[in-house]
């Protein structure tokens, strides 16, 4: 009876020693969407885990200061249990100092191997010569158009080649035939106000982060005469997805994810554009997600295999396809075929051919890219919905509070 009870105690225990896991913890800022985390978790995850049997992947949505907050906690406890993150540009340079991110200068062969990654974002993920960011996916920005909405689209214009003009008209069409304000704008504080409305300024020729020059002026001036037809529940989206969907708006300028996840609900309902020119170009600010490895990441190995497999071109495809995130890799284009998921990344390359910022994470002590959100959803209320109009002198005022944030001023 002993002899039988040992041999299945050894059995328990070589049985749960193979059947032990490892858990490699991933969080992100990218996909809080419920959708989207739900693609992640359901569709992208799981082919990582059938690679790599016994490892079970651990996926974490948090804030960009939350993620900072618990690296820094986890060093300074000397138990780091994040391994891999994907963080947004504007924080990059607080992690590094903070000194949480691994430098990938040597692994650049490893995580990315025989692929193209986007220059321009590579190039944010370098501190002092040294490569700690590895891009995953771009934020870019389109119109979502309900097609109820066309019937009012000024004769001879084109969606292809309309000017914010062109949409301030075609928004009072549908306001004089139907009484709607048929445009949604994210007004949730901490959104992607300061984006839209940056793009907008790029258009017009000005720079990012930039509200007081003749071009910012003259941008603000153009939101100034689109508001009339801004829904009135504008400060409650925090995304447009969901006025879209209920048809309580028709039109809107939002994040390519955002807009591909309307158009894609029912494209026979739904329609996209390049987001319109102004009186210089198209502009669209863009934003960069990459992923980093923690600096003391407890299965680094393993995170390393983690990088390689997000940024590959299928995998990139794939996640473009679920959640229409524009890819940072080059060749993933090749793994989406013609229908609706290209037609969100081909409208989003577009408003990326014209005049294109990257955000500029803040570079003086103490800088914060909140404060320079918080002047653009500042001067929006003031200017739009304050009614107050183009104000320079407010404007240069708000300017200096975003030039406090770097060390010399983004936009000169």
């Amino acid at each position: 009876m002993r002899k039988l009870f040992a041999f299945f105690l050894i059995a328990s225990l070589v049985g749960g020693a193979v059947l032990a896991e490892t858990t490699l913890s991933v969080v992100s800022r990218v996909f809080s969407p419920p959708e989207e985390q739900k693609f992640i978790r359901e569709e992208i995850i799981p082919l990582f885990e059938a690679e790599n049997p016994g490892v079970k992947v651990d996926f974490e949505i948090l804030s960009d200061s939350e993620m900072l907050d618990k690296l820094v906690a986890q060093k300074q406890a000397g138990n780091t249990t994040i391994d891999v993150f994907i963080s947004y540009v504007s924080n990059f340079e607080r992690l590094v100092e903070a000194g949480v991110v691994a430098d990938l200068t040597d692994e650049l062969g490893v995580v990315a191997p025989d692929r193209t990654l986007s220059a321009g974002f590579l190039k944010q993920g370098q501190f002092d010569g040294k490569q700690y960011f590895i891009p995953f996916a771009g934020d870019d920005y389109c119109l979502v158009i309900n097609r109820a909405a066309l019937e009012y689209l000024p004769t001879g214009v084109s969606l292809d080649s309309l000017t914010y003009e062109d949409l301030i008209a075609w928004l009072k069409n549908i306001y004089d035939a139907t009484g709607m304000k048929a445009f949604a704008l994210p007004g949730v504080r901490m959104g992607l106000l300061t984006y839209i409305v940056g793009s907008t300024i790029l258009a017009y020729g000005g720079c990012f982060p930039d509200v007081n020059s003749e071009a910012a002026q003259a941008a603000w001036d153009v939101w100034y005469r689109i508001y009339p037809y801004i829904n009135d529940n504008w400060v409650t989206y925090k995304m447009v997805n969901d006025p879209m969907l209920r048809e309580e708006t028709w039109i809107a300028i939002t994040h390519v994810a955002r807009a591909g996840m309307v158009y894609l609900s029912d494209p026979t309902k739904f329609t996209l554009a390049p987001v319109p020119f102004g009186s210089v170009d198209r502009g669209s600010v863009a934003g960069n997600n990459s992923l980093a490895l923690a600096e003391y990441a407890p299965n680094r190995e393993l995170g390393l295999k983690f990088i390689e497999f997000m940024t590959r071109p299928e995998i990139q495809a794939k996640i473009a396809q679920g959640v229409s995130f524009n890819p940072a890799v080059a060749e993933a284009v090749k793994y989406i075929p013609p229908g609706p998921a290209r037609d969100i990344i081909e409208v989003a390359n577009i408003g990326m051919s014209g005049r294109v910022a990257f955000i500029p994470g803040p570079t003086a002590e103490g800088g914060d890219w909140g404060v320079v959100k918080q002047v653009f959803e500042d001067a929006f209320y003031y200017i739009c919905a304050r009614g107050k109009g183009v104000d320079p002198v407010y404007l240069d005022m708000q300017q200096d509070i975003i030039n406090m944030q770097y060390l010399e001023p983004p936009c000169k």
